[in-house]
Order: C-alpha cells, then sequence, then structure tokens
C-alpha cells in the first residue's frame, strides 16, 4: 500500500447499516471505499479490481465470512482482510485467525481503534 490517495477498500457486510457506516467513515478519512452486500458480490468484485485491504462480515447468509475470506484469499492473497463481527462466535473468529486475517474487530466498532487501523493501512 502506498500513498493514502490510493488506498482501495471494500466493505462486505449483508446489513447496509454496517456498510454505510463504513463507507462514510472511510470517506471522512479521505478514503473511497466500495461495498458489497455479500461474499458472492465481494468475489466478483476483487476478481475484477485490486483491494488494499477488505472488511468481511463473519455471518452473512448464503456464504459466511470465513468461506467468503478462503475464496477472496485465493483472489487476492496480498490483500489484508479484517473480519468484524457483533455475535459472540469466538471459534469462527479463531478459524479466520488460521486462515491469516489481518484483524478481527468487534461490532460495534471503537472508532478511535477503527482510526488508528486505518492509519497502520495507510503507512504500511
Amino acid at each position: 500500500m502506498s500513498n493514502r490517495a490510493s488506498l482501495n477498500i471494500l466493505v462486505v457486510d449483508d446489513e447496509k447499516v454496517v456498510r454505510d457506516f463504513l463507507v462514510r467513515f472511510l470517506d471522512l478519512e479521505g478514503i473511497k471505499a466500495k461495498e458489497a452486500g455479500d461474499g458472492f458480490e465481494a468475489i466478483k468484485m476483487a476478481g475484477k479490481e485490486r483491494f488494499d485491504v477488505i472488511f468481511v462480515e463473519l455471518r452473512m447468509p448464503g456464504m459466511d465470512g470465513v468461506t467468503a475470506l478462503t475464496e477472496l484469499k485465493k483472489i487476492s492473497p496480498m490483500t489484508k482482510y479484517v473480519m468484524m463481527s457483533g455475535n459472540d462466535v469466538q471459534n469462527r473468529m479463531e478459524e479466520a485467525r488460521r486462515q491469516g486475517v489481518y484483524l478481527c474487530m468487534k461490532k460495534p466498532f471503537d472508532i478511535d481503534e477503527l482510526k488508528a487501523l486505518i492509519d497502520k493501512f495507510r503507512s504500511d
């Protein structure tokens, strides 16, 4: 990841309110983000465009976050992945960590933690 302007982020969550929040937050940070409503859409998008960071919700209907992560990593192994969940699903989070997730974040988000994470991605 080079400079601030080139940071390309995808937010994958079945809840529109979460996608809207993260996309707005990133916009306020000067980052344009794209969104996908499920893992299938995210995989299609990642096949067409390179993302520096992909935020993936753990629990989604159709394809859960760990399955989406596995498929996304095949397409884009150099991307950093952040797994998100509002539920206590420790065993699935552990599986995501074994898959090479950069970070697991609990929802609701801690704004300071989110800002620090974005700053870290910018400096990487």
